[in-house]
């Protein structure tokens, strides 16, 4: 691996009469920045640089979008060299608009797919593209995720003719702003990165710009040519219809055996049904009063504002399926080719070799391609396509956790929430061992195993926001309890996520916490929220025009946020009476200075420990 023989950060700027490329390099920081303006022509220079270099080529989104603008310059350098700045810069242009709107003519599939001197390593890949468009993906918002100390938006529309005054700043949001943020994302993905040079030494998957999906397929198909001695390309192009599914045929062989007639009619439901099912079964029988929703997200339980607390006679557990849906997977033939399901399993014995062994690149790598593969199997544009094997696993999935809930209803063990892959139970403290006995010998009869925990309490706004709370002291967070989000979720108010671990943890009032950041070390990120705006609605704040995305804080002494839409009078409040004060721009200030509306917060926390404490809150003693 060459990662430290020349690792460059890159950005590019394209406009009608002006183009520039902002180069960092990654060890040793020094900057190198070009550009085809009024003022000075790099055509020259920007051939020369990208032409010969072959190191690694760090950027963000640049394989979809800048490295074509720049393949372009050097497969027309010849023609570009003689032309005036203006004339470049209009090509450059037509081009851009031509990347960014009409998607991919042969001109544009040629320069993507052009070889090049360098390797890419574009870190928008990294997230999949589902991720990428749910969590609305972008370097802006990434920035803020990580705290980069200015939220600037690029400074003049794409269309926009610039005079010579405008160029200082457009400068500094490229070399400055831009590659600074990209720099912080790479410090942050450095794991990520290795992991993929790993790969790339270990297994020679070309995996630089590869997202976790793409990895698991491409080494699966690897290996499924090696064995069957098939071509790649003709493996990876071939495409299967989406059939009709009777999940009768997808369940063949499979039986749950359920006892309770509830369930037993929720199985004949299901082999009924075709194509796909989708239910939310009310289930009040002994202990346990739940609401299960099934359906292609999996099985889990509607929760609502509760908390259950361990107490001398009764335990709060919670049990957990290892390894699901990879284990379905083996156990049930959910993947199309014999050859890739046996070569599965034995990914499955490498990964546990590889973790006994304390070989973590080996183990994230395995356990990558066993984590990422269900996905494929739904992916019509895979070759791993297999909507019966797809259908299969998830439904046998719902249905076996269904199993061990029925077993926790007939021995009155109260389940108090479902999950995929888990549940979470009550029991009596003298019946525990008998407990996970029995729900054991369930999940051993489809060759599955379950990990059991014991929590002194869990917190629920929903199953899909929760606190928990280990018997060791250990906390388990999710959703709006997350005090420190994975890099691409939202850092929003991260104040009241803390706050709340606080109250839940060392019973530390909102009030106490909130109003004294110094005492528990919180910064006034935690307080901020962003918010990005569409592009057909202009932004105020304090009667200014504002960019589309910004970060701010609820203040005391703030002013209202305001969006209208274009040929609209309406103003609309884009935080009902709540004044804040924009922080696009860090400002190291007194905690006084700085005005927080810490009222607004202790609310809005307040607010949610109430719900829970004041809508059916259970008590065991």
């Amino acid at each position: 691996m060459r990662m430290n023989e020349g690792k460059i950060l890159y950005d590019i700027e394209v406009y009608t009469n002006y183009f520039c490329v902002g180069i960092e390099n990654y060890v040793t920081k020094q900057k190198t920045f070009y550009e085809i303006s009024e003022e000075v022509n790099d055509i020259h220079k920007i051939y020369n640089y990208f032409n010969t270099f072959n190191g690694f080529l760090i950027s963000f989104n640049a394989i979809h979008y800048d490295n074509m603008v720049i393949k372009y310059i050097i497969q027309n350098y010849h023609k570009l060299k003689y032309l005036n700045y203006i004339d470049i810069c209009v090509q450059l242009k037509y081009l851009s608009d031509k990347i960014i709107n009409d998607g991919y003519d042969d001109e544009i599939k040629q320069l993507k797919y052009a070889k090049v001197k360098w390797i890419d390593i574009d870190l928008f890949l990294y997230w999949s593209k589902m991720l990428r468009i749910s969590k609305k993906i972008s370097l802006k918002s990434l920035g803020i995720q990580l705290g980069y100390p200015v939220v600037q938006e690029l400074p003049y529309t794409p269309s926009s003719i610039l005079k010579v005054e405008d160029l200082p700043k457009l400068r500094e949001y490229n070399q400055i702003h831009d590659l600074g943020i990209l720099r912080l994302l790479t410090e942050n993905m450095e794991d990520e990165i290795k992991l993929r040079g790993n790969i790339v030494n270990d297994y020679k998957l070309s995996c630089w710009s590869w997202d976790a999906p793409k990895i698991a397929s491409e080494a699966l198909l690897q290996d499924y040519c090696r064995i069957t001695g098939k071509d790649k390309k003709s493996v990876r192009d071939q495409r299967f219809e989406k059939p009709t599914l009777y999940l009768n045929e997808c369940l063949k062989g499979f039986e749950p055996n359920f006892k309770l007639p509830i369930f037993q009619n929720l199985w004949t439901e299901i082999l009924n049904s075709k194509n796909s099912f989708s239910k939310e079964l009310v289930v009040n029988i002994n202990n346990t009063s739940i609401k299960l929703s099934y359906g292609v997200g999996g099985l889990h339980s509607v929760n609502s504002n509760e908390e259950y607390v361990s107490d001398s006679d009764y335990q709060v557990v919670t049990s957990d399926v290892s390894s699901l849906y990879p284990n379905l997977i083996i156990n049930y033939n959910c993947i199309r080719y014999p050859e890739v399901l046996q070569r599965y399993l034995e990914v499955k014995d490498e990964r546990i070799e590889a973790k006994h062994a304390k070989n973590k690149p080996k183990d994230s790598f395995l356990k990558l391609i066993l984590n990422s593969t269900s996905g494929l199997l739904d992916n019509q544009h895979s070759w791993l396509y297999f909507p019966e094997g797809a259908m299969r696993l998830r439904l046998i999935g719902q249905l076996i956790l269904t199993k061990c809930i029925e077993q926790c209803i007939i021995n009155k063990w109260q389940v108090v929430s479902a999950n995929t892959d888990g549940i979470e139970v009550i029991v009596p403290r003298h019946m525990l061992k008998q407990y996970q006995e029995v729900l054991n010998m369930v999940c051993n009869k489809f060759k599955l195993d379950l990990e059991h925990e014991m929590y002194s309490k869990i917190t629920y706004k929903n199953v899909n926001n929760y606190l928990a709370i280990t018997k060791d002291g250990k906390y388990k967070q999710k959703g709006l309890f997350v005090p420190k989000p994975v890099l691409g979720n939202s850092v929003d108010e991260l104040v009241i996520a803390k706050a709340l671990e606080a109250y839940y943890t060392k019973d530390i009032s909102p009030r106490e916490f909130i109003s004294n950041p110094d005492k528990y070390d919180l910064h006034i990120y935690d307080y901020c929220k962003s918010n990005k705006i569409g592009k057909d609605f202009t932004v105020y704040h304090n009667g200014q025009i504002q960019q589309q995305l910004n970060r701010y804080y609820f203040s005391k002494n703030g002013a209202y946020l305001f969006k209208q839409k274009f040929g609209q009078g309406t103003m609309q409040h884009v935080n009902v009476g709540q004044p804040v004060t924009l922080f696009n721009n860090y400002i190291n200030k007194s905690w006084e200075d700085y005005n927080v509306d810490y009222n607004y917060y202790i609310s809005a926390t307040q607010k949610i420990i109430d719900e829970i404490a004041n809508f059916n809150q259970l008590k065991l003693f």
